[in-house]
C-alpha cells in the first residue's frame, strides 16, 4: 500500500504493544495517537507522519491494493492482471478457480490462492468493513473502462496448434476487440482457435463441446462482426 514509514520494524513494534492485530487496524490508528505516541521510536511529529501516510493511502487503485493483500503467489504482474479483469474488488467475491485460470498467464496454483482468499467468509468480511474506515479503490487498469464495446466483448477465447501468424498476433487482435485469450480449455471457453498440430487443447474442446475455429472463420466471424 506504500505507507511511509511502516516498515518491518514498526510493525513488530506496533503488533508487540497490541495497537495492530491485523492490517484493518492500521486504519484505525488515528483513533490511537495517545497510545501510539507512548511507543518508543515515535515522537509528535513520527506519530503524526506515520498517521498522514496511513491516511493517503486509503485512496489507491485495485491492482495496489490486490498486491498489498500478500497472496500467495500473487505479484504485481498477476494483481494487474486481476484489475484489468475485474472493475472491483466486489467483482472478485466467490471467484472460482475455473474463471481466474481463463484469464491470459495466470496458472492453476496462482489461480487456487486466488480463489481460497476470496472465498473464505471473513477474509470478505475484513474487506467490507475497510470501506467503513473510509478506503476507497479506483481501477484505472480495468480493461473495459472507456472503450467502446468491443466485437469480441465477453469471449473467451484459447489458441492452438500452429498458425499462419504469431499467436500474439492473434492474441492482440482478441484484446484490442474486447475478448479474452486464455492459456487453458473449459466450459467458459467461448471458442477454440486451431492451427495445425493442435494437440490436447482441441480434444478438451471437443469434449467440452466448444465451439473450434479455423484462422479463415476466426478472420470471418471478426470481418462479419
Amino acid at each position: 500500500m506504500d505507507i511511509e514509514g511502516l516498515g518491518e520494524k514498526n510493525v513488530e513494534l506496533l503488533y508487540n504493544h497490541k495497537l495492530i492485530a491485523s492490517f484493518i487496524d492500521l486504519y484505525k490508528l488515528k483513533e490511537n495517537k495517545k497510545q501510539l505516541l507512548k511507543l518508543p521510536r515515535f515522537a509528535e511529529k513520527s506519530a503524526q507522519n506515520l498517521i498522514d501516510a496511513i491516511e493517503k493511502s486509503k485512496k489507491t487503485t485495485l491492482s495496489r491494493f490486490i498486491y498489498g493483500l500478500g497472496l500467495q503467489d500473487v505479484g504485481e504482474f498477476a494483481a494487474k492482471q486481476l484489475a484489468k479483469n475485474y472493475k472491483t474488488l466486489e467483482e472478485l467475491y466467490h471467484v472460482q478457480l475455473e474463471q481466474i485460470i481463463n484469464i491470459k498467464q495466470m496458472g492453476e496454483k496462482l489461480a487456487t490462492s486466488i480463489s481460497e482468499f476470496f472465498n473464505e467468509e471473513e477474509n470478505l468480511r475484513t474487506l467490507a468493513s475497510l470501506k467503513t474506515l473510509g478506503v476507497t479503490i479506483d481501477n484505472p487498469d480495468y480493461q473495459g473502462a472507456g472503450k467502446k464495446a468491443g466485437v469480441f466483448d465477453g469471449l473467451t477465447f484459447v489458441i492452438t496448434g500452429t498458425l499462419s501468424k504469431p499467436r500474439d498476433e492473434y492474441e492482440a487482435l482478441i484484446e484490442q476487440n474486447g475478448g479474452r485469450a486464455a492459456g487453458s480449455v473449459s466450459k467458459k471457453t467461448s471458442y477454440v482457435l486451431a492451427g495445425s498440430d493442435a494437440g490436447s487443447k482441441l480434444e478438451k474442446a471437443r469434449e467440452l463441446g466448444v465451439k473450434v475455429l479455423t484462422e479463415e472463420q476466426f478472420m470471418k466471424m471478426l470481418g462479419e462482426k
